[in-house]
């Protein structure tokens, strides 16, 4: 992440993360806050230990098995079609076994993250319908984040951005342009 706001020279800047991206961008904000302008996390968890064992087990059997099933579990009751073929692509896309392998570390090592240490701006979003980190964690999450802002993004899944971008969009920049007023 730090090499990439080198490279485009980005003395600050606003991270947004969403799933296991929120898991980095989480963790660059308690390492690195003197980058951040903000932080977004989005359908996202604070570590593995706030799953049960049984929802471990069933998050990565479901990844390992990326079948169209386990993939449109990961979005709300009524998406938009577009958004399951989206999803699909992306899915396409990865190489399974490097996939697999991330997985695996991330629930290996990604544990409990001391939230209250967060001191960037901080918002929350999570999908009414996530089953993946349902909204009660997004809720303890906001609240264990000092000053953090809590969205939901009503009848989506886990991948609320691709089920409701228009709203997603809408709720992030204006997150932004409020934290670009105060600065």
């Amino acid at each position: 992440m730090l090499r990439v706001a080198e490279h485009f020279k980005a003395a600050k800047f606003h991270l947004v993360g969403l799933s296991m991206g929120g898991r980095i961008a989480r963790n660059v904000g308690l390492h690195y806050p003197g980058w951040l302008r903000s932080l977004t996390l989005a359908d996202t968890s604070p570590g593995f230990d706030a799953l049960s064992p049984e929802q471990v087990r069933r998050f990565v059997s479901e990844r390992k098995a990326r079948t169209p099933e386990t993939l449109r579990r990961l979005l709300g009751k009524n998406p938009r079609p577009e958004a399951y073929q989206a999803l699909m692509e992306s899915f396409a896309a990865t190489h399974p076994e490097s996939y697999v392998k991330t997985i695996e570390a991330s629930v290996a090592h990604d544990r409990a993250s001391p939230l209250e240490d967060i001191r960037v701006p901080t918002l929350v979003i999570t999908g009414t319908e996530d089953q993946v980190y349902p909204p009660a964690m997004a809720h303890d999450m906001a609240r264990r984040i000092p000053g953090a802002k809590l969205a939901e993004i009503e009848g989506a899944g886990h991948m609320s951005n691709l089920e409701q971008p228009e709203r997603f969009s809408q709720v992030l920049f204006e997150f932004i342009d409020r934290q670009e007023r105060v600065s």
